[in-house]
């Protein structure tokens, strides 16, 4: 029998694409992102997170401005377009994910509308139009060799957030790129593979 998670099914021209994964990934997934996603509501594009999936992988990332981060987890079958979730809409599915974290979870879309679903509970949410503004060349430019800096001013609660992905006791490591630059951020992890940037900030003496 053809399951959903074997091949994509059209519907009323629309088609249906579907991705299961561990519900612990996709919660260690989900919280560490979202706290990256700007929580200002004027930028839409921005107070959200964006997922896809395929090829036995599921991505997420998102962006302030300021710092910029992307998750990798193994999925455990199907794929999913590209979606935009507003962080409103994360936060929700993270409450549902929180509850059955021990199970797999299916992320079924069909035209701009996802659901998320594990052991009969269930949560729909409308996707954003649209999608996050594009960042692979921005990861592209921090992947050069590490440069000598006099010094460099950042926000320290950003490392709060650091701290929360990396877990207790975790090391975090800073990759130099040049003055007034993105830091390359490494957050080491056994079941997550995570790229971060993070600018600096102005300083006056």
């Amino acid at each position: 029998m053809t399951t959903v998670l074997e091949n994509e099914i059209t519907t009323a021209g629309e088609s249906l694409n579907a991705i299961e994964l561990e519900g612990g990934l996709l919660l260690e997934l989900l919280e560490g992102v979202s706290s990256h996603a700007s929580k200002d509501k004027g930028f839409p594009m921005l107070n959200a997170v964006e997922v896809e999936g395929g090829g036995g992988l599921f991505t997420a990332r998102a962006t302030d401005r300021y710092r910029l981060i992307e998750g990798q987890a193994r999925a455990l079958e199907g794929s999913l377009d590209k979606a935009l979730i507003s962080l409103e809409d994360v936060k929700r599915i993270i409450a549902l994910v929180k509850a059955h974290k021990a199970h797999r979870i299916g992320l079924n879309r069909l035209g701009n509308a996802l659901t998320v679903s594990a052991l009969g509970d269930s949560l729909t949410v409308t996707l954003l139009e649209g999608e996050l503004p594009p960042v692979e060349h921005l990861f592209k430019a921090s992947e050069g060799e590490p440069v000598a800096v006099e010094g460099i001013a950042l926000n320290p609660a950003f490392f709060t957030d650091y701290a929360k992905i990396a877990g207790k006791g975790a090391a975090i490591k800073i990759y130099f790129t040049g003055d007034n630059k993105p830091m390359r951020v490494r957050i080491t992890s056994d079941t997550i593979v995570w790229r971060a940037l993070l600018m600096p900030m102005r300083y006056k003496d």
